[in-house]
């Protein structure tokens, strides 16, 4: 496998359920990924724009490149076009395939409501902001394969996607 996965999607869509579902899938078959989620690049507070934490992706991924990978599976949230596209860019990789995942609005928020803290003061901005971006992010253009994450298993989506993968000849065929 060559080249990269780029999994978008907004908040509550299953971009990390998905993203460990397809890991453990190419770690039983033995092939060689690097996996970088953006937003663990961005976190912290107050949380880093999308200018500040690209060029750390760019890095990651010339590091991980210098090690020896070869192959990325990196899952963000681009908050418009122009971050898709930056995200594509700062990945580098000859062949790029972008799948974005999708949930409708109202089920987005409420995975996100069920999965983070009450006292967490960040909560409510961010429901609000999965069911904005649930409506948004799958109409970006340079998206490849838009995939329902609605009454699906992490792992049913992540052999979808491994498919897909294979079909692009970015892995072997299983």
């Amino acid at each position: 496998m060559s080249g990269a996965l780029i999994l978008i999607g907004a908040p509550g869509c299953g971009k990390s359920s998905v993203l460990d579902a397809l890991s453990t899938m190419l770690e039983i078959d033995d092939v060689e990924f690097g996996a970088i989620e953006t937003e663990q690049l961005a976190r912290g507070w107050p949380w880093l724009t999308a200018a500040e934490w690209m060029p750390q992706l760019e890095a990651v991924v010339e590091l991980q490149r210098r090690a020896g990978r070869q192959t990325f599976l990196v899952v963000s949230t681009p908050e418009d076009q122009q971050e898709l596209r930056a995200v594509v860019d700062a990945v580098g990789a000859e062949q790029i395939v972008v799948v974005c995942l999708h949930a409708p609005a109202d089920l987005a928020a409420r995975r996100v409501a069920a999965r983070e803290p009450d006292s967490w003061p960040g909560k409510a901005p961010l429901v609000e902001h999965a069911r904005k971006l649930a409506g948004e992010i799958p109409s970006l253009r340079g998206i490849d394969v838009v995939l329902s994450t609605v009454d699906r298993q992490p792992s049913e989506v992540a052999g979808e996607v491994k498919s897909l993968l294979a079909a692009k000849g970015m892995l072997p065929a299983s």
